[in-house]
C-alpha cells in the first residue's frame, strides 16, 4: 500500500512484500457442500450446468463443446438405470432441504452464487463429489 503510493520509507531495505499476489481459489463452504450432497443427481445437475456451460463456452466456443454440454444436459431428463418408477428416494436429512431433495429459492440463490465463484476444475470436481 505504501509502497505503491511512493510512501514506503525502507526503501529497498523493505521487508514487506509490496507486490499484488493471486488470490486464493475459491472454495464451497461446509454448508454449500452439503446442500449439494443432499440434492439428488437430477436437481444438481440442472443448477450447475447453466454455470459449467457459461464457463466452459467462455473458454472453447467450439461446436464440440457445445455438443458435449448439450449430451451432459440430456442426463438430467434421462432416469437414473438404478432406480424403477413407483420406488421414490427418502427426503434428505439436511435442513436445507425439503422432501424429495427440493430446495428453497434463496438456498438455491445462495448455492448458484458460490457455484460461480468456482473455477471449470472446480465446478466439475464439486459435480462429482458431491
Amino acid at each position: 500500500v505504501y509502497f505503491t503510493n511512493g510512501l514506503c520509507k525502507a526503501s529497498s531495505f523493505c521487508d514487506f512484500c509490496h507486490l499484488p499476489h493471486p488470490k486464493r481459489a475459491a472454495h464451497l463452504d461446509k454448508r454449500h457442500r452439503d446442500l449439494l450432497r443432499a440434492l439428488p443427481f437430477e436437481k444438481r445437475l440442472s443448477i450447475v450446468l447453466p454455470i459449467l456451460r457459461q464457463k466452459a463456452l467462455q473458454l472453447d466456443s467450439s461446436q464440440e463443446t457445445s455438443l458435449l454440454l448439450d449430451a451432459i444436459g440430456d442426463m438430467c431428463v434421462a432416469e437414473p438405470p438404478d432406480t424403477q418408477q413407483g420406488e421414490q428416494e427418502e427426503p434428505s436429512s439436511i435442513e436445507l432441504t425439503g422432501a424429495a431433495g427440493f430446495i428453497s429459492r434463496k438456498s438455491e440463490h445462495m448455492l448458484t452464487s458460490a457455484l460461480r465463484c468456482l473455477s471449470l476444475r472446480s465446478l466439475i470436481v464439486s459435480l462429482n463429489r458431491a
